[in-house]
């Protein structure tokens, strides 16, 4: 180890993402590193074949006359592409800007223009036509790159072959030159948040910040031959990425679904057979319901749960319950390791609590989740070991990060995970991270006696109802969204008297369940099933949280309300809820005023 500074550093093959990955990619040859969806089956890339993709990536953007520094968006979904471009970005000195490419062209414009970008990847010609749109008021944009399709008709873009043929034959000389200089204090990508409040900002994340997520303070791990981890999620979540560049440092091959999130199907995991995957409660809750769907596992996991609660209630079972019980138990854990691939050893989630009956059903069937917890700003900082799950916990602190609450409830982080601050925007910086170097994620919690850390909402994201209680919208819409016939919905009730919600139903899954047409569903039979459904979700709830009326809507919530987009979860627009939706909601609280009953 060298000393740079009066500092220990780690050898220049060891001090970022780009060096390790480039490490790996020699030492794993010809083994799978990417499986990658194509339709029905699964394209498998080689570390030695991505690698060679990657490093020409990194000489055809130098060959662009792209300089160490400057910035590179990266426009798109899941792709081998995407992949790409972020390693080749990273590995090469130019930081990179990933984009949600549903975000709106006036977003888009203010993320590029603050970033100053001067090259973007974007996912087709579509892409690259809205970008050319836009050039007029981008006076940093020189290149784009069309990563899927031909850009013969674009002026002022280069398709991603092209790019790669510019830089078929470098020196291998160079490139070891160009990963050496690249030091774990220089800014390897920035994260926009959300702009809802007001100007988006732009979370810078140092090479340091990414590979401290990764190696927790310790050495890397290198992984085993067998172990294969299923992103089910978009890559530009922060916790699909971050299964994507962990997979690069450690060796392991990982595999990127194209039907990523709510529309998967679960028959693709068990085609993948994965050892581990990485997920978020919504999706989690969504492939449960597929497993319960499939034979007679419902039934088998209400009679286990049934089993499950006079055993907690009384203390014990009778013998002839406790053989029922463990065979129950046993036909249900066979099943689902089937339905996931037969190899899964745990499943990681971020971005909110796991619901407890979730957690319970995978109690049961002996699959450990380990819940995450880290904003934008901090990256993931906790992780619940194997044993310690505690029901809606997001575990405990690594070793080299420490968590502290604040006299509000404010959850405060400490660390080499932490941001640097915001993008040319100091006074953001300072409201953020306080002169002792403490990160204020704006999200409340609390810490057990064991440092379980628990978060129980958002420090701005309150409501405060008429009767002077607060309550947490978040938490509410989390219970709602995991019910199976609730597709979407949001939660209203700040300043008024009690809390209500909008909600888009899952027509399909009701259908199914009313054993009907989706077509000759009625209003009011949709309503009904929901509301006992409402009801029994409003039985775990607090009096002021008890939802007291519904609304359903029609269509989904466009992602200027429910947005999944230049954040890494989800995030309810309050304002534009209530701009939107003022006739609806007035509607529900103006029968409240008439007298109707709630």
């Amino acid at each position: 180890m060298t000393m740079e500074n009066g500092r220990p550093v780690r050898d220049h093959n060891e001090r970022h993402v780009g060096a390790l990955f480039f490490r790996r990619a020699a030492e794993l040859g010809k083994r799978t590193f990417v499986k990658l969806q194509r339709g029905e089956r699964f394209e498998e890339i080689s570390w030695e074949d991505f690698g060679a993709k990657v490093r020409s990536a990194i000489f055809g953007l130098y060959a662009l006359g792209l300089k160490r520094g400057e910035m590179v968006a990266i426009i798109g979904d899941n792709s081998l592409e995407w992949l790409c471009a972020d390693m080749a970005t990273l590995a090469g000195g130019w930081p990179n800007v990933t984009i949600a490419p549903a975000l709106s062209d006036a977003m888009t414009l203010r993320v590029l223009n603050h970033s100053r970008c001067h090259a973007a990847f974007v996912e087709n010609a579509m892409g690259a036509g809205k970008l050319l749109n836009l050039k007029g008021h981008l006076p940093a944009l020189a290149h784009i790159i069309v990563m899927n399709g031909s850009a013969s008709d674009l002026p002022q873009a280069v398709s991603f072959a092209a790019l790669l043929a510019r830089g078929v034959g470098a020196e291998e000389q160079r490139l070891s030159e160009m990963l050496e200089s690249v030091h774990p204090d220089d800014l390897a990508t920035v994260i926009y948040t959300s702009g809802s409040t007001g100007e988006p900002k732009g979370v810078m994340r140092t090479h340091g910040n990414l590979l401290s997520n990764i190696t927790n303070g310790g050495a890397i791990a290198v992984s085993k031959p067998e172990e294969l981890t299923a992103v089910v999620l978009t890559v530009n979540h922060l916790l699909g990425r971050f299964g994507f560049l962990k997979s690069a440092v450690t060796g392991r091959s990982m595999a990127i679904v194209e039907d990523a999130e709510l529309a998967l199907n679960v028959k693709t995991i068990e085609a993948l057979a994965p050892t581990a995957m990485t997920i978020v409660p919504r999706v989690m809750a969504k492939i449960l319901n597929s497993i319960l769907d499939q034979g007679g596992n419902r039934e088998c996991w209400e009679r286990l749960a049934a089993l499950d609660q006079t055993h907690r209630d009384e203390g014990s079972l009778s013998a002839a319950d406790e053989r029922r019980f463990s065979e129950l138990r046993a036909a249900l854990k066979e099943s689902v390791k089937k339905a996931l691939g037969g190899r899964l050893k745990y499943i990681s989630y971020s971005g909110a609590a796991m619901p407890p009956r979730i957690m319970r059903f995978f109690e049961f069937v002996g699959i450990p989740l380990l819940g995450t917890y880290g904003s934008t700003e901090c990256g993931g900082v906790t992780l619940s070991g194997i044993g310690e799950n505690k029901l809606g916990s997001a575990g405990k602190p690594f070793a080299n990060v420490e968590v502290r609450i604040a006299e509000d409830g404010e959850i405060l982080v400490r660390g080499p995970t932490v941001t640097p601050g915001y993008l040319d925007n100091p006074e953001a910086t300072r409201e953020a991270i306080d002169e002792e170097g403490w990160c204020h994620t704006g999200d409340l919690g609390n810490l057990d006696a064991d440092g379980c850390l628990f978060v129980v909402g958002r420090k701005k994201d309150v409501f405060y109802c008429t009767d002077g209680s607060n309550v947490y919208p978040s938490h509410i819409e989390l219970l709602l969204e995991n019910d199976p016939f609730v597709r979407q919905a949001v939660i209203v009730g700040d300043h008024r008297p009690f809390i209500a919600a909008l909600v888009v139903p899952d027509k399909a899954k009701i259908a199914a369940e009313l054993k009907k047409n989706e077509a000759a569903l009625a209003a009011d039979e949709i309503k009904n099933l929901l509301h006992g459904r409402i009801e029994k979700i409003n039985a775990g709830l607090e009096e002021v949280e008890k939802i007291r009326k519904f609304t359903l809507l029609g269509d989904d919530f466009s992602p200027a309300v429910r947005g999944l987009t230049v954040i890494q979860k989800v995030k309810i627009d309050r304002q534009v809820v209530a701009e939107r939706y003022r006739a609806e909601i007035e509607a529900i609280y103006a029968l409240e005023a008439r007298g109707a009953a709630a």
